[in-house]
């Protein structure tokens, strides 16, 4: 993951006042680049709540005489090719590594014949892979390497992260489900990031680092931004409830949000009548009541970070991935402040190239 830090002038003089946007996609080392074919659209969505993709389309590349495409795109483009794609403008980052998932051939009586091709990265492949686990004695973070170790394996990422996660301790056990839906399901219970970004696969917490990637101004960069505020799926206390290894009852609550600017209010602060809001769980993971605890506390911070929800678009910035927090400026009290982008989308048309992104918070 990137952790370095921005400035929207520093960017602007890398790129030129982000003029002349361009892109370059490697199809298993070829590559297809906007300046040479009549690719129409791109766009690389980048999320920490789902799989991240990429999707292009070409046009204008069929020979129809010889009902053929020119440059043997058809070869070049096969389901499983390991796929590349760097943007910017004059230079060009890194904005995706995956694979090449699918793609659909086009052909109508009155438009050109098209292809489009949808790349996704290194965790599809892991929603195939349904092989049993069981810890024993192996901690979580080698429980989570070994799995990621499989798309890194297969060509499909180039690295892994994974934090420490000591206090994970309860062994979990898989057997019916892939490989993908139980990490997500590990990184939900404990509120934790699970993402590729630029081939490298992440599993731990990125939303305890608040350091700002950059900050971003209306006028100056940023084009809009949209903020909203919902008590929905809100809670004052969060109980779980388990058995130890002797079978008697444990239970462990947590009734104050620990993640955001402490120096604001969480939703139960601003309206009271939510801290009887309480959600109680039984979980069959637990086996002390710290660890109950410490599963109330990701459960109630999960919860606490829907709270806050946004979206915006500036000009198009490369750096700009998931799992990072944005400040924004330029606006009323109510809105400027940092919020955590939960995912991020590069856009390359016959508009330009844009940059939207989502966020989220915990505190007004």
């Amino acid at each position: 993951m990137d952790k370095s830090t921005y400035t929207f002038q520093a960017l602007s003089e890398k790129y030129e006042d982000f003029r002349g946007p361009a892109f370059t996609i490697l199809v298993d080392n070829k590559e297809l680049s906007s300046t040479e074919m009549p690719i129409v659209r791109l766009e690389v969505k980048l999320s920490e709540s789902m799989i991240s993709s990429c999707t292009f389309s070409v046009e204008s590349l069929y020979d129809s005489e010889k009902s053929k495409w020119i440059n043997n795109l058809e070869e070049t483009i096969k389901v499983g090719a390991k796929l590349e794609v760097s943007g910017g403008y004059t230079k060009q980052e890194k904005l995706f590594y995956g694979f090449v998932f699918e793609y659909n051939l086009e052909h109508s009586r009155d438009k050109p014949p098209r292809l489009v091709v949808k790349g996704m990265d290194g965790l599809a492949f892991l929603t195939n892979c349904y092989e049993p686990i069981y810890h024993g004695n192996k901690r979580p973070k080698a429980v989570v390497e070994e799995i990621f170790f499989k798309a890194v394996r297969a060509g499909y990422a180039k690295s892994t992260q994974v934090d420490n996660m000591e206090n994970l301790v309860t062994p979990l056990v898989k057997e019916v489900t892939s490989d993908y839906n139980y990490l997500r399901k590990l990184s939900q219970m404990y509120n934790l990031s699970l993402l590729a970004v630029r081939g490298e696969l992440y599993f731990g917490d990125l939303i305890s680092n608040s350091t700002a990637l950059i900050s971003l101004t209306l006028g100056a960069g940023l084009l809009d931004f949209r903020k909203r505020i919902s008590l929905h799926t809100q809670l004052g206390k969060v109980e779980v409830r388990g058995k130890d290894i002797n079978q008697k009852r444990i239970v462990g609550s947590a009734d104050k949000v620990t993640v955001g600017d402490t120096k604001k209010k969480w939703a139960a602060q601003i309206a009271p009548a939510y801290k009887n809001v309480v959600a109680r769980e039984y979980n069959e993971c637990v086996r002390t009541e710290a660890e109950c605890t410490r599963m109330a506390q990701c459960r109630l911070n999960a919860q606490a970070m829907e709270f806050v929800k946004g979206e915006g678009r500036c000009v198009g910035i490369p750096e700009l991935i998931p799992g990072r927090y944005i400040n924004i400026k330029g606006m009323d009290d109510m809105t400027v402040g940092s919020y955590y982008m939960d995912s991020v989308t590069h856009t390359f048309s016959r508009e330009g190239y844009y940059t939207d992104f989502t966020v989220k918070g915990a505190r007004v």
